[in-house]
């Protein structure tokens, strides 16, 4: 099977986004009857309690190196716009994991869907 340039590169992208970005792989509790909801609510609790730790180490491995490397350009390079950069887009990693945790916690704490 041969795959051209373009539809390798197309896959690097897709595997980075579904090896970093948890959101797809859960399912929305806000439609469907009560049941639905019911039954959504304990797969994305089953899911986030196992698999959403991996996704925040992840992402504060991110932040932590956005940081560092903003760190490094101004204290070593001296160059101010890419260690801002840096800087911005390690606050940007820093939301996702306080999103993360925040699901994780909400996932751990309530273990049944109220209504």
């Amino acid at each position: 099977m041969n795959r051209t340039a373009a539809e390798r590169q197309d896959g690097i992208w897709r595997l980075l986004y579904r090896y970093l970005w948890p959101f797809p792989y859960f399912r929305d509790v806000s439609r469907g009857t009560l049941l639905e909801r019911q039954q959504n609510y304990r797969y994305n609790r089953r899911m986030g309690i196992h698999h959403l730790p991996g996704f925040v180490a992840k992402w504060v491995f991110l932040t932590l190196f956005f940081f560092i490397l903003g760190i490094l350009c101004e204290e070593l390079l001296e160059v101010v716009l890419p260690a801002a950069c840096c800087y911005v887009t390690g606050t940007w990693t820093l939301t996702i994991v306080v999103q993360l945790l925040v699901a994780w916690l909400w996932l751990w704490r309530f273990p049944e869907l109220s209504r």
